[in-house]
């Protein structure tokens, strides 16, 4: 009968449902790599042939009177991207029932079946295979059954099945039922008699469990997570999932730790047309180990976002924590950014095209001892506008009105408007902004000392001219072509000195001291010092860009401040709330910033703040990397200097292979001015094609610097199957060791 026949008729309808019943798919978490993957064993050419069905075979013959058709030898149905192989396939177009024989492969993309025989009931859309092993060919995930009733509608059964993401020869982990049904339509699967194997030892046996087979999502048990540390002893998390319905759901877990109780915790999520949100919390209702009387200790948050139209927008941030320890002891949850302050805040936003104005209330929750209480922003209202004409002429307009309130210190109502006039080009060849700018503030203030004044003002104006200059070149780079910029700047700033000694410092700071902040119209964050300023910024940038790209090989940013005045206008010592002494000198400090790709592996970056008056680095930056993304290794070396916090560390981060498939990662902060280790953190990883293992020590130095935490951290996860241990692990690595996740400018 060879060579192929195609055929339009209803001969269709037997391959399709053939293809269709032997369709189902099983779920696999996380992809594996192309070497581990299950390979069919014969290549089925994809020939479109428009739809028509396509049958080969050594020999055919059709009983006519038996309504019987036999196709013999090597047969082949396929329709271009699915198909059909046996030795022997008949077909009873009286009964419309189909048997197929002898190395059965039934195969389409990403799928394959094997079996020794299959029966088709056409009328009864069902199928019986013997004897079947299965590849998903993306996934790598295989395995065998005994028998197999597939079903067009309805569920699907398996009797003895077995699945693993392991090579056949190889398999260190299996999952095997006695049976598993498969329900397509309800995206559901149960397995009744599951057993867990791990190197031919059994982990766990599970009665009777359900699990998902697409993306549609399904209340159960998800992955354990296993750690353990100084602070907690063991630490067990056992979550439970909650598919409430299609757009939220919950989490809920007990938590049970060696030396801390048992705590239980949870979050909800959900999602609307215009809104989405979190909440989580937890709690150990009887800490042994509480800071104070009171062991009940916990941790809570919310977090909401609003789009209410094109213009109108809202959100809350809001966290809250039983004590200052809590972080310390229990770990921080990902919503908790910051281990210094506890959010809460709430804020209510309009946009247009050139303002945008807001309404917001902050509260700012201490939870680092060394770290001093914040104002509350109770409300604050603010407006911002901005906008360049076609002609040139620019126009700004900042305005805001806050009341400040904290316990056992002044407070009080701040208004601050800063309107603003000015003209400017951005042009190929260079930029030039020429702005005049003016500032209102006044404070109606409450619990001040006796003899200060409860309402103060404040007005002054600022001059600026911010100028620039474009060249380039063509350049070679270490064999890569491309172009080299030379970018000249001078921003000139002069403002007026007037005395603000009397006004408290709500929200003020000094801005920290970077190449970027060389620009800046006030020398202050917030708006209780503005500072008085006769100066000039002598700055240079140079890059170089690869063609075809915007990839940077080399950039370097050199800028100095010169002064023509002394700076009166200086914060407050916090010792003895009385204004530090004035800024004197021609020069400020001397910034630089180099960042030098030197070729595909190495790297270098740095930034310095030399102080000329002083003759001595104040602060500075450099870190040399090296990542070799092909053989998986990488090493940073980085040293950090700040003399403003007391601070001189060096940090080294490291991952290379001792072996294919043993990798070790680690972490060194060391700390040059206390000559003690800061962080420290070393783990291996061992990683084959279908699982992997990690675990991670870390020590660092507790809250009060006197002693340390540690931590142990452990991950077994079964590649298309989930995890075991500590489920963040990436997130873990990518906050503790500089580099994990690839080299980002520090």
């Amino acid at each position: 009968m060879r060579p192929g026949h195609c055929v339009n008729r209803k001969t269709r309808s037997l391959l399709t449902l053939l293809i269709i019943l032997l369709s189902t798919e099983l779920r696999a978490a996380e992809r594996i790599t192309p070497s581990c993957m299950a390979q069919p064993v014969d290549d089925t050419p994809a020939t479109d042939l428009s739809g028509k069905v396509r049958i080969a075979a050594d020999s055919g013959e059709v009983l006519i009177g038996r309504d019987l058709i036999i196709l013999d030898g090597d047969v082949e149905i396929s329709n271009g991207v699915q198909s059909l192989r046996a030795d022997e396939v008949r077909y009873d177009s009286k009964s419309r029932n189909a048997t197929a024989t002898g190395n059965v492969i039934i195969a389409q993309p990403g799928f394959e079946v094997r079996s020794r025989r299959a029966a088709y009931d056409l009328p009864g859309e069902t199928a019986e295979l013997e004897k079947v092993s299965y590849r998903i060919i993306e996934h790598g995930g295989q395995g065998n059954a005994e028998t197999a009733t597939l079903r067009r509608k309805g569920a699907s059964s398996f009797q003895n099945i077995s699945y693993s993401t392991c090579p056949p020869e190889k398999e260190d982990w299996r999952i095997s039922a006695e049976r598993i049904e498969i329900d397509r339509d309800k995206g559901t699967g149960s397995a009744e008699d599951a057993r867990m194997k791990v190197k031919g030892v059994t982990l766990f046996k599970v009665p009777r469990f359900f699990f998902p087979i697409d993306d549609r999502r399904m209340s159960g048990f998800l992955v354990p997570r296993l750690g353990f540390s100084t602070n907690r002893g063991l630490d067990l998390m056992v979550p439970y999932y909650f598919n409430l319905a299609p757009n939220y759901d919950a989490t809920l877990y007990p938590r049970i730790t060696g030396s801390r109780g048992v705590g239980i915790g949870g979050e909800f999520r959900y999602l609307t047309e215009k809104h989405r949100g979190e909440i989580f919390g937890e709690i150990f209702p009887n800490d042994p180990k509480a800071p104070d009387d009171d062991a009940t200790r916990y941790v809570f948050g919310y977090d909401h976002f609003a789009r209410l139209n094109t213009h109108l927008s809202g959100y809350i941030d809001y966290s809250y924590v039983s004590d200052d320890t809590y972080l310390e002891d229990y770990g921080s949850p990902l919503a908790i950014s910051s281990s210094r302050y506890a959010v809460q805040r709430a804020e209510l936003a309009y946009d247009e095209e050139h303002w945008r104005s807001y309404l917001r209330v902050q509260n700012l929750q201490v939870i680092d001892a060394e770290t001093d209480p914040a104002y509350k922003l109770l409300p604050q209202f603010g407006t911002h506008w901005y906008r360049q004409y076609e002609n040139g002429l620019i126009t700004r307009l900042d305005a805001e009105l806050t009341n400040f309130d904290k316990d056992d210190d002044v407070t009080g109502a701040r208004f601050d408007v800063r309107p603003a006039i000015g003209a400017g080009f951005l042009r190929s060849w260079g930029h030039m902004r020429a702005m005049l700018s003016g500032r209102y503030t006044s404070y109606d203030l409450q619990d001040v000392e006796p003899g200060d004044p409860a309402s103060i003002s404040r007005s002054l104006y600022s001059v600026s001219l911010d100028t620039g200059l474009f060249f380039e070149r063509r350049i070679d780079w270490s064999g890569n072509s491309g172009y080299q910029t030379l970018e000249p700047r001078l921003f000139y700033l002069y403002t007026p000195y007037e005395d603000q000694s009397d006004i408290p410092e709500f929200d003020t700071k000094l801005a920290d001291f970077t190449f970027a902040n060389l620009f800046r119209e006030n020398r202050f964050t917030g708006a209780d010092r503005v500072g008085d300023a006769n100066q000039l910024v002598l700055a240079v940038t140079s890059r170089f860009m690869q063609d075809g790209g915007q990839k940077e090989w080399f950039r370097t940013s050199i800028g100095q401040i010169f002064y023509f005045e002394d700076r009166l206008v200086q914060p407050d010592d916090p010792d003895t709330n009385q204004p530090l002494p004035p800024e004197t000198g021609e020069y400020g400090a001397f910034v630089a910033e180099v960042y030098a790709q030197l070729n595909e592996i190495w790297s270098t970056e740095s930034v310095v703040e030399w102080d000329f008056e002083q003759d001595r680095l104040y602060k500075g930056a450099i870190r040399v990397s090296y990542h070799d993304t092909e053989a998986d290794r990488f090493l940073s070396v980085g040293y950090k200097k700040d003399i403003s916090q007391f601070a001189e560390y060096t940090d080294l981060s490291f991952r290379f292979p001792i072996t294919s498939e043993l990798r070790a990662i680690g972490r060194w902060q060391y700390s040059l001015e206390d000559d003690v280790t800061l962080d420290f953190l070393g783990g291996l990883e061992y990683d084959t094609c279908c699982w992997s293992v990690r675990g991670i020590a870390q020590r660092n130095r507790d809250s009060s610097g006197n002693g340390y935490d540690t931590n142990f951290y452990f991950q077994l996860v079964l590649k298309g199957l989930g995890n075991v241990g500590k489920s963040d692990m990436n997130s873990f690595l990518s906050r503790n060791v500089y580099g994990f996740n690839g080299f980002e400018y520090f």
